[in-house]
């Protein structure tokens, strides 16, 4: 997790020999807003900042301020460069003491009555969660001791939703898929320790919630909204496509889909802004020309007789609206098929 510019820092100031005054004055003024006692941000940087932006400094700040801290749970998967569906909602700490369990309140301040320091109180700030258990080997991202690896996978995949905990596993498996832990086609259950460490939780509610998503886990999704994807499928009750399907025609390759339904012949692309409008996802070309070759893509798939089907993130987060574009491509949910106007599934976005 990067730190973005603007985090103050008093113990490093102190320890420069330089004082405070002119911070707190600022504070006091409503030119700062406190994170935690002895971390600030300048208010204007905290209105612009993203979400992200404002967890990295609140998740800084908790970290540096409270000794031996160990982050688990989404926010060690954030910490650790794991993806997340969104900005988590609060900053995961480990903890061994029953007693200590439980969440926070936010300790985000701002002073005054101005307009900019009523709208940092009207933003979303991140209270302090303590899941009960201890980290016996945490491991070092950054400046961060986190949960490692198969322990941040298995506490999330036990106690998130399915949208959130599938984003944390496919992101999991691609780790140990690059570093050969993980055969293709295989489940994350097949990793020892991750079996060991669902087969360990204490809820029989928590181990089938684990093994559930573990068992769809794939390495092969290559976005937050592909695995967010495969999350409404297994909630609306629609058979699992092929991820990263090859197509050629008699000219040659064609592309790969991001989910393909080889019985019912039909494509399906999750279409994020980003590989439009991110420089980096366009691989040097214009927006309009990724536009463009994404139009020919598809042609050329539509000609081999293929249906095809996009939905981006407004419909991932409405489900119905995701079952009525894949029902009109000739894609049917088997039996047992959830009633989405009566159960929710979470609200990603691209933010």
């Amino acid at each position: 997790m990067e730190i973005p510019p603007g985090l103050i820092d008093t113990a490093a100031i102190l320890r420069t020999g330089a004082t405070t005054d002119a911070l707190h004055r600022a504070f006091r003024a409503g030119q700062l807003v406190r994170i935690r006692r002895g971390f600030y941000v300048p208010t204007e940087d905290w209105l612009r900042a993203r979400p992200s932006e404002r967890f990295a400094w609140t998740t800084t700040a908790v970290a540096r301020s409270i000794k031996g801290a160990v982050l688990c749970g989404q926010t060690a998967a954030v910490a650790g460069g794991l993806p997340t569906l969104g900005t988590p909602p609060c900053v995961e700490l480990a903890t061994a003491l029953p007693g200590r369990s439980g969440i926070r309140k936010s300790a985000l301040l701002v002073l005054g009555d101005s307009g900019a320091a009523e709208e940092v109180r009207r933003t979303r700030s991140y209270p302090l969660r303590y899941r009960l258990g201890a980290v016996p080997e945490p491991v070092r991202s950054g400046e961060f001791l986190c949960s490692g690896l198969t322990r941040t996978t298995v506490d999330v995949l036990a106690s998130e939703e399915l949208d959130q905990a599938l984003v944390v596993a496919d992101g999991a498996a691609r780790r140990l898929s690059g570093a050969g832990i993980l055969g293709p086609g295989a489940s994350l259950l097949a990793v020892p320790a991750i079996a060991a460490g669902i087969g360990e939780l204490p809820s029989a509610a928590g181990r089938r919630r684990a093994e559930r998503v573990a068992d769809l886990a794939s390495p092969l999704p290559e976005s937050v909204g592909e695995s967010y994807s495969r999350a409404v499928f297994e909630f609306l009750g629609f058979e699992q496509p092929v991820l990263q399907h090859v197509f050629s025609d008699g000219a040659g390759f064609i592309g790969r889909s991001d989910f393909w339904w080889p019985r019912q012949g039909v494509v399906g692309e999750f279409d994020g802004k980003g590989k439009y409008v991110e420089a980096a996802q366009r691989d040097g070309i214009t927006a309009e020309e990724a536009v463009y070759r994404e139009k020919l893509r598809e042609d050329r798939i539509r000609a081999l007789g293929h249906g095809f089907v996009r939905w981006r993130w407004a419909d991932l987060a409405d489900p119905s609206e995701l079952r009525r574009k894949l029902l009109a491509a000739g894609i049917h949910p088997g039996a047992g098929t959830p009633d989405v106007t009566s159960q929710r599934l979470v609200r990603g976005s691209e933010s």
